[in-house]
C-alpha cells in the first residue's frame, strides 16, 4: 500500500496545523505548485505587500527549479518534500544574529522530529544530518531598516519522501513503516519557526541543547586543511574551537 501523501495545498497545511497545535499565531499561507524559489517568490510578496505587525508569511512549493542554500549552493527540490520560506515582523525582538536564529530554527525543527524517535545531528551552523546524511538545511537571514531589525526570515527544505542525492537522506528511508504526510510535515516545519522565536529568549538552554546534538566534535578548517576540537557554542551562535593552547572563535 502507498503510504505517501503528495495532494497538499494551503487548506489542508491549515487543517494539519489547527489539528495539532493550539496557537495564537496567526499565520498567511500562500502555495506555489511550482516555482524558481520559495525564497524568489517571499521577496516578490515581500515588495508588494509589507508584512504586517506580529504576522507570520510562509510561502510553499511542491517543487522549486533553483531552490537555493546555504553560501548561494542549488538546494535539491524535487516534489515530495517540505520546501517553505518564511518570514516574520516581530516587534521587540532584539536578537540581530542570523546565526544563533538559524540555529534556533534548527533546534526547533530536531525536537519536531525527534518525536518520532528519530535521532537527528545539528552541523553547524544550521544543517540537520541523520547517520552523517542531510536530511534538511536552513536559510535564515535577518532584514533592518536602519539600525531597527524589520524582519525575520527563514528558508527551510525538509527531505520527506522525495528522491535525494547521494549525501542526502529522506524520512521515508529511516522510518519505513511511517505514514508520509507531506501537510502534516509542513505544519512542523511552521510549528519548529514559532518554536524557535521562544528559544531565542534562553540563549544559554538553546546553546546547551544545539552542543548536545552537534553531529562532531571535530572541525576541519577548510582553508589550512587543520583539524580542531569544538568546544562548544557562544550565546551569539559562533562555533569555539581549541586545539592544543589556541583557541579561536568561529562565525559564518
Amino acid at each position: 500500500m502507498n503510504n505517501q501523501r503528495l495532494d497538499r495545498g494551503v487548506g489542508l497545511i491549515y487543517r494539519y496545523h489547527k489539528l495539532n497545535h493550539s496557537s495564537s499565531s496567526s499565520w498567511r499561507l500562500i502555495f506555489r505548485p511550482i516555482c524558481a524559489s520559495t525564497e524568489i517568490e517571499l521577496s516578490k510578496l515581500i515588495a508588494e505587500r509589507p508584512v504586517k505587525k506580529n504576522q507570520l508569511i510562509a510561502i510553499f512549493s511542491s517543487c522549486q527549479r533553483f531552490g537555493q542554500g546555504q553560501a548561494g549552493r542549488i538546494w535539491h527540490a524535487p516534489k515530495g518534500g517540505v520546501w517553505v520560506s518564511a518570514a516574520i515582523q516581530r516587534e521587540g525582538l532584539c536578537e540581530n544574529n542570523s546565526q544563533l536564529y538559524g540555529l534556533a530554527v534548527a533546534l526547533a525543527l530536531v525536537e519536531r522530529i525527534e518525536r518520532i524517535g528519530v535521532n537527528v545531528n545539528i552541523k553547524w551552523p544550521n544543517d540537520l544530518l541523520v547517520d552523517g546524511q542531510k536530511l534538511a538545511g536552513i536559510l535564515p537571514r535577518l532584514i533592518f531598516r536602519g539600525e531597527k531589525l524589520r524582519l525575520l526570515r527563514v528558508g527551510v527544505g525538509l527531505n520527506v519522501f522525495n528522491k535525494v542525492p547521494k549525501e542526502g537522506i529522506s524520512l521515508k528511508q529511516i522510518v519505513r513503516d511511517k505514514i508520509m504526510n507531506i501537510n502534516f510535515w509542513s505544519s512542523e516545519v511552521l510549528l519548529a519557526i514559532e518554536r524557535s522565536l521562544d528559544l531565542l529568549d534562553n540563549k544559554n538552554f538553546l546553546c546547551s541543547q544545539i552542543e548536545k546534538r552537534l553531529w562532531s566534535r571535530k572541525y576541519i578548517d577548510k582553508e589550512t586543511g587543520y583539524q580542531w576540537n569544538i568546544k562548544g557554542i557562544d550565546t551569539s551562535g559562533r562555533l569555539i574551537l581549541f586545539k592544543e593552547d589556541k583557541e579561536k572563535v568561529l562565525s559564518v
